[in-house]
């Protein structure tokens, strides 16, 4: 009776409650934590993205020679005609590609149509007289100045004839070379006048880039030598060889005029176009390489890789300078140092901070 009604009784009745709740949480809330962090660990490990990894290495390397200059035609002719005269006919426009051999433009040839058959007329005419004397001389009917002028008279009538024939021909202008239109410098109905320079065809194929070398490198080219040329207006590089290497230096400058050779089927190089050429050198170079397809871009052009944190096991993206080509390698200038680990496969599918899973770092 007295348990029941007295208050002391049921306030340590209560303490003992609060009590027991207290260490039975207490006992349950580790378990709990402890399934929690099992299952965040292990969906992270789900989420893990697997990648190729690789260490920055010091590579030793020929040295380039990095060279600027322009590239120009292989063969350059100007054209005109050897005739005055009213042009007719122009059958090119600038730009287009002919071939050798192809009709260029014509003058109008009546004019020189009738000096043709003017000096027919008059070969005609000596020849008679020619023949005439000829056989007086055998009967001894003609002195010897008599039929010695016949004879000159018709070699100069003949000569006049051949002359009026070829400048029937040369009112007809052909080109040359087979190439492009670099100049077109007259229209139908213009009067010309004789050998005044009209038409610029340039053969393109293949197309020469001119480059100046210090005089500190040139002995290091030979004939043949491998050359890549880029061409930042056609955002496209090119494999050419060195045709020519200058015998004389520029008094100024000191250096020396190479010329590489370049394909060129599709005549998209032309003449004047900015080139920069890029050929080996005997100098060795010490410099951070990685494996090209390490390398990523962003849409602003900029270049990034992917570091690896090994104790994370994430990957965070960091911006990088390139230089050079070595083979499938690349010369990183500046983001980077040596021994650092980076994802070389697989990088297309992370994020900055994304967690990443691999067997073992590369030696």
């Amino acid at each position: 009776m007295f348990k029941k009604t007295c208050p002391l009784y049921n306030t340590k009745r209560l303490y003992l409650v609060c009590v027991v709740t207290v260490f039975w949480l207490g006992s349950c809330q580790p378990a709990a934590d402890k399934k929690k962090d099992a299952a965040s660990e292990k969906n992270q490990q789900s989420e893990a993205i697997p990648v190729v990894v690789g260490r920055v290495s010091n590579a030793s390397t020929n040295d380039q020679l990095t060279l600027s200059g322009a590239t120009e035609a292989e063969t350059t002719v100007n054209l005109g005609f050897m005739v005055a005269g009213k042009l007719n006919r122009v059958t090119i426009q600038e730009g287009q590609t002919i071939r050798a051999g192809q009709l260029i433009a014509s003058v109008e040839p009546t004019d020189y149509q009738l000096g043709v058959t003017i000096a027919n007329a008059n070969v005609a005419r000596v020849q008679d007289e020619y023949d005439r004397l000829t056989i007086l001389k055998e009967r001894g009917s003609v002195t010897p100045s008599d039929y010695e002028k016949a004879v000159t008279g018709l070699e100069e009538v003949k000569a006049r004839q051949q002359l009026a024939a070829k400048n029937l021909r040369e009112t007809n202008l052909f080109s040359p070379i087979s190439g492009i239109v670099a100049r077109k410098g007259a229209n139908a109905g213009e009067i010309i006048p004789q050998g005044q320079p009209l038409f610029q065809i340039a053969d393109i194929q293949p197309i020469k880039v001119r480059v100046s070398v210090p005089e500190s490198e040139v002995g290091q080219l030979r004939l043949g030598q491998s050359a890549q040329v880029s061409i930042p207006a056609l955002g496209q590089t090119f494999t050419g060889k060195v045709s020519l290497i200058g015998a004389v230096a520029d008094p100024a400058s000191r250096a020396y005029s190479v010329k590489i050779d370049l394909a060129n089927p599709a005549l998209k190089i032309r003449p004047g176009m900015i080139a920069d050429a890029q050929l080996p050198s005997t100098h060795r170079a010490q410099a951070l390489a990685i494996p090209g397809n390490a390398v990523q871009r962003d849409a602003d052009g900029s270049t990034y890789v992917f570091v690896v944190d090994i104790p994370k096991k994430q990957a965070f993206r960091r911006k990088v300078t390139i230089g050079q080509l070595y083979a499938s390698d690349v010369q990183i200038t500046s983001g980077l140092r040596a021994d650092e680990l980076i994802v070389t496969g697989g990088a297309q599918k992370l994020q900055d901070g994304a967690s990443i899973q691999f067997n073992q770092p590369a030696r």
